[in-house]
């Protein structure tokens, strides 16, 4: 085996291994308990978001509802925003060792580059093996 073709099979075992190891970290959707949290109107709104961006719960004090209906509205909207805002920071936070992404992103780009060039060799040869091949048949 040549020195480009190891290096091709290096590139690509690497790449195979780092999407391995995604896989491999990634938990379970059920067993992600991770839930983000928010309070508005001095506290007497709390709501929790759970992954996927669902909302959970919300919990309303009855004062609230003596505000009216535009700043329990306006409320509401602080603490939903703010409870998906924050799962979004634990989700990041909590998530496990994983390959970088960008990482990941450069090896696949350099496997890709690497076998175009591989490819455009191989077709090279086979051209000039076929125009031999042609000559001394012709």
């Amino acid at each position: 085996m040549t020195a480009s073709a190891d290096e091709f099979r290096q590139s690509m075992d690497d790449a195979l291994r780092a999407l391995h190891e995604l896989r491999a970290n990634r938990p379970a959707e059920e067993s992600v308990e991770t839930r983000g949290e928010a309070s508005a109107a001095d506290g007497r709104i709390t709501v929790v978001a759970a992954p996927g961006g669902r909302i959970e719960s919300i919990t309303v004090l009855p004062q609230v509802l003596r505000e009216g209906g535009d700043y329990l509205a306006e409320q509401l909207t602080i603490a939903v925003n703010a409870a998906l805002d924050d799962l979004r920071a634990r989700t990041v936070t909590d998530a496990p060792d994983v390959p970088d992404p960008s990482v990941l992103l450069e090896r696949l780009e350099g496997v890709q580059q690497q076998s175009v060039r591989q490819m455009q060799s191989f077709l090279s040869t086979l051209t000039a093996a076929q125009a031999r091949i042609a000559r001394s048949a012709g």
